[in-house]
């Protein structure tokens, strides 16, 4: 409704000559009018109150993607279904394991270590390990015998992918993952380290790179 009185009052200033002067202060003082009440009318508006937490609400999470190297392993065990039968657990084995300590002096960064295939026929392509870490914080100065290690943290994996043919060894890294947000260590080591790993799985593939004797198939 102001709006069109301030709209008249500026048409009768611009054709009326009598009427320009009064008409344009008039409207002038209207358009002011308005905005004041344009502005009034914003900042007597409500806050829209923020939305309840609920406590027991979870954050959302990106759905995870098909892991590919889970899907590269079940297509070469169909494709060799013996893999798994080839080299026995007895025969694979960890050594010369010790921790990597990242910038803080009490946080592992990774675990090295020697694999050996004792295997005298297969070249091993594929394992899977056991990862235990333990703190033990000695009780007597001195008396390792005393000391009490408690499990600060384990991980079931696939290891990378690495050919250690029969009777022979290579050197294995693996990681320890920090906090994804904070990158903190997800554990630290008040005392010493203890350390074990144990293989889970193995397989022995046949392809052209690394081909597997011709009986492999009658296991071993």
């Amino acid at each position: 409704m102001v709006w069109i009185f301030a709209a008249v009052v500026l048409l009768l200033a611009v054709l009326s000559p009598r009427f320009r002067k009064f008409g344009l202060a008039l409207a002038g003082a209207t358009i002011v009018i308005i905005v004041a009440l344009i502005l009034l009318n914003e900042r007597n508006k409500p806050n829209p109150a923020p939305a309840a937490i609920d406590p027991k609400a979870r954050p959302a999470t990106h759905s995870r993607m098909p892991d590919l190297d889970d899907y590269l392993i079940e297509r070469q065990d169909k494709d060799d279904p013996e893999a798994k039968n080839r080299i026995l657990l007895t025969e694979v084995r960890f050594g010369q394991i010790k921790p990597t300590f990242g910038p803080q002096a009490d946080a592992i960064q990774s675990i090295q270590a020697r694999l050996y295939n004792d295997s005298k026929r297969f070249s091993l392509t594929d394992y899977s390990y056991y990862l235990i870490v333990q703190d033990c914080v000695g009780t007597e100065p001195h008396d390792a015998s005393t000391a009490q290690c408690t499990t600060v943290y384990d991980q079931r994996q696939r290891g990378t992918p690495v050919v250690v043919p029969p009777n022979q060894a290579r050197d294995i890294t693996i990681s320890i993952p920090v906090d994804s947000v904070t990158f903190a260590p997800t554990f630290k080591i008040l005392g010493k380290p203890r350390i074990e790993l144990t293989p889970t799985e193995t397989r022995a593939y046949r392809s052209p790179e690394h081909p597997q004797p011709a009986d492999a198939s009658a296991g071993g």
